[in-house]
């Protein structure tokens, strides 16, 4: 499948994502990015912080926030099937004085390859959208939506064909999530079917959880505990496997 327009050349690596320097695994499954605490269903998740960084409010006001960034692995069994998990949060919102007057403008709208759904307003006081791409072999998808990782990753090493889901929501205040998974294979969830057509290579799985991650990360956002419930992560079968109707769990 061909690389989606507009979103840069082909990735350094994927492949080595599974080796996060200077990690630290929970067995706990539960970790701090910013205001946020997440709490993933399985344990075993490799967490690895990044640099701090401000990042422009993305309204109609001037200034930025900081904003901490965290990177979740789960290398799969034998370290095949893989998922990475980008999540991004603000420390602290812009506080009292006028910020609940904050507009954004979004157009979170499906292309004839790419599934949204979210928000259209041409001015609003919040910016919701979720994504799902199709499977793409060109890394240029992570390389757009991770480029603090590519950075940090060493060069002509290859990468997986990948699929991504993200969701992001932010507010008035200028708080928001976000959230971007990588996956290597296609995720499985219980009676998943989506009533609209959807674009070609879409899986009607991804957007059924999408739609459960999109609901936890609004939750998020406006909750005064900051907690993110991630919904369970479960991979469906190599595709060596596809006659075997037993679904890959993250803790196989």
């Amino acid at each position: 499948m061909k690389q989606p327009h507009g979103w840069g050349r082909g990735l350094r690596s994927f492949a080595c994502g599974c080796a996060v320097l200077g990690a630290l695994v929970s067995q706990a499954a539960e970790f701090s990015v910013g205001r946020v605490d997440i709490r993933f269903a399985e344990e075993g998740w490799v967490e690895e912080t990044l640099p701090d960084r401000l990042e422009a409010f993305g309204g109609d006001r001037n200034g930025a926030l900081q904003v901490q960034t965290k990177r979740f692995v789960y290398p799969g069994k034998g370290g095949k099937g893989g998922v990475q998990i980008l999540v991004s949060a603000n420390s602290w919102g812009m506080g009292s004085g006028g910020a609940a007057h904050m507009r954004y403008e979004i157009d979170c709208k499906s292309s004839g390859e790419i599934y949204r759904e979210g928000n259209t307003a041409a001015s609003g006081p919040f910016a919701q959208c979720l994504t799902v791409t199709p499977l793409y072999t060109s890394g240029s998808v992570f390389e757009a939506l991770a480029p603090q990782l590519v950075e940090r990753q060493a060069e002509g090493l290859e990468h997986p064909p990948i699929y991504t889901v993200w969701s992001r929501h932010a507010i008035s205040t200028g708080s928001f999530v976000d959230v971007r998974v990588f996956l290597e294979r296609p995720l499985d969830v219980e009676g998943a079917s989506v009533l609209e057509m959807l674009p070609v290579g879409i899986p009607h799985a991804h957007v059924v959880w999408g739609r459960q991650l999109k609901d936890a990360v609004k939750s998020c956002v406006y909750s005064l505990s900051g907690r993110l419930v991630m919904p369970p992560v479960r991979m469906s079968p190599p595709a060596t496997e596809t006659g075997n109707r037993r679904v890959a769990l993250l803790s196989d």
